[in-house]
């Protein structure tokens, strides 16, 4: 288990000195090399030096590659002066075939690091590295594989398709893969957006570091409080799912959803607000997807950086590809209009939803989950024109409150059906859950004090409840206005109230002591 996670006392003493020392630092450039030690300290005590090296070999491959993409570019910017669009068009396609060998290069490497990681226990390669006496299985598992490879494929991409500017810096790259606020469970980030950042790096500024640790101390309070009371009953009731059955069951499904939005948000809120005290923005990653009326809506909002990946990297390219292109073409003079549209949309989709449960897991659970989203993705989108015609015909008036709420209940329905696809870890986890939902009613332990016994008594139950409620009641806020915006405005001593208060729960609730080691993030493996 690693001794620094974002939760842990280790990691609040290690910021605080670091944000201090970078803090003290005149210049962008020393700065900057604060940051690539800290990086360093972090990894080394989050994930262990010795998965380091698989890392710092990615960044030499990404840094290589990249340059020699642009050197190719350049020769065709020289080739290319004098001449007209309509003669550079034949030009430049030239020139990028001689850049794809880069670019494929790169993504294989990559990509394929990824996969023998995420895979490898499918096809048994850890039994055949025992078979060929190979002894680097452990070096194979870094920390942060899927968020620093994802980001290296956008950027490589980026650079082929001559959307962003080449890094030739290699320390500044290897600083941005190495960045320890992203590197344990996101968000993704776009490595030139990181990369300019890091070349300007801001002095010191009052207002930016209070709302930078503001925003720190509400993700401790989300994952202290709420995540890590609820994630050890659920995980208890989902590994031995065969002794419990109706209420109980149910609770725990509405647990498990309750507890992994609040651990991820929370970790994004812990992330964000300390590169926001350093004067860095990272891409936000959450927006009350809880509040959103559709599947689509939902991912729009939720792991918004992940969604954002596979749309800009795997859907556009299939969508906008010649070939799929002409095949929808095909279709549509054969088959007609809507049967190309319902083509159009679902391959792509289905293409990137399959990847996206296998980024989340190797099972069929996880494959299973992936479809789950995808068919049900596919069906909004496809049959968007007859779905809102529904409504209509059963005139039921689609502005009221109460049908938007019914919308979101659905929403929230849709998730926590997946994760019962995955919460037990067996291709037929949500038949298991389902079967034990019917299997008893257990009603008595509303009656009895049962609920109590699963490890949450009288006193946590209400902790609980009252610190969910005002979560919700914020993210209700944030959904119309700047919360902290509104909280700054208020007079000092309130204001100061609520920093202290929310300080003091997190130091009086929290989940933490001798006997308890910190929880990991639930997206912390991936």
């Amino acid at each position: 288990m690693p001794i620094m996670t974002y939760n842990s006392l280790f990691f609040v003493l290690f910021f605080a000195a670091f944000l201090l020392i970078y803090l003290l630092m005149p210049k962008s450039f020393l700065k900057q090399g604060v940051i690539l030690v800290g990086n360093v300290f972090f990894y080394k005590f989050a994930g262990g030096l010795n998965c380091m090296a698989l890392l710092v070999a990615a960044s030499l491959l990404l840094y290589f590659c990249s340059i020699r993409i642009e050197r190719i570019y350049e020769g065709f910017e020289k080739e290319a002066e004098g001449l007209s669009k309509k003669e550079q068009v034949p030009l430049l396609a030239a020139y990028k075939s001689r850049t794809r060998k880069w670019l494929l290069l790169g993504i294989l490497l990559l990509i394929g690091t990824l996969v023998y990681v995420k895979v490898g226990r499918l096809l048994h390669f850890e039994e055949t590295s025992r078979l060929l006496d190979i002894r680097f299985t452990r070096i194979m598992v870094p920390l942060g594989l899927s968020y620093y490879t994802f980001s290296a494929v956008g950027y490589l991409a980026d650079v082929y398709w001559r959307k962003v500017k080449v890094e030739h810096n290699y320390f500044t790259l290897l600083t941005c893969m190495t960045f320890f606020p992203i590197i344990v469970q996101g968000p993704i980030s776009h490595y030139d957006r990181l990369a300019k950042q890091f070349h300007q790096l801001p002095g010191f500024s009052y207002e930016r570091v209070c709302h930078g640790m503001q925003r720190m101390w509400w993700g401790f309070l989300k994952k202290s409080i709420i995540a890590d009371r609820i994630t050890p009953v659920t995980s208890t009731i989902f590994a031995d799912i065969y002794h419990y059955a109706g209420l109980e069951v149910v609770l725990a499904v509405i647990g498990n959803v309750i507890a992994i939005y609040m651990d991820f948000s929370g970790c994004m809120d812990i992330v964000i607000g300390a590169a926001e005290a350093m004067g860095i923005t990272l891409d936000e990653n959450f927006r009350q997807p809880f509040f959103a009326k559709s599947a689509a809506e939902f991912w729009r909002r939720w792991h918004i950086t992940l969604g954002a990946w596979f749309k800009d990297y795997v859907y556009m390219p299939i969508a906008m590809n010649p070939g799929f292109m002409k095949r929808t073409a095909a279709i549509r003079k054969k088959r007609g209009a809507r049967a190309a549209q319902v083509f159009s949309a679902a391959v792509p989709l289905m293409i990137v939803w399959i990847l996206t449960g296998l980024w989340h897991g190797t099972g069929k659970d996880y494959l299973f989950w992936g479809i789950y989203w995808g068919v049900l993705i596919i069906i909004e989108t496809a049959f968007a024109k007859e779905l809102k015609a529904v409504p209509a015909k059963l005139h039921i008036r689609t502005e009221s409150f109460g049908y938007r709420l019914f919308q979101m209940i659905r929403t929230c329905i849709y998730f926590a059906i997946g994760r019962m696809i995955t919460a037990c870890g067996a291709g037929r986890s949500l038949f298991l859950i389902i079967g034990q939902i019917f299997a008893a009613g257990r009603l008595h332990i509303l009656r009895d004090g049962g609920i109590f016994s699963y490890g949450i008594d009288k006193k946590n139950m209400l902790v609980l409840i009252v610190f969910f409620l005002i979560v919700w009641i914020v993210d209700i806020m944030s959904a119309h206005f700047d919360v902290r915006d509104r909280i700054d405005r208020l007079p000092f001593p309130l204001r100061w109230v609520i920093y202290y208060g929310v300080v003091l729960s997190v130091i009086i609730f929290g989940i933490y002591g001798n006997a308890y080691h910190a929880g990991a993030f639930a997206y912390g493996g991936f």
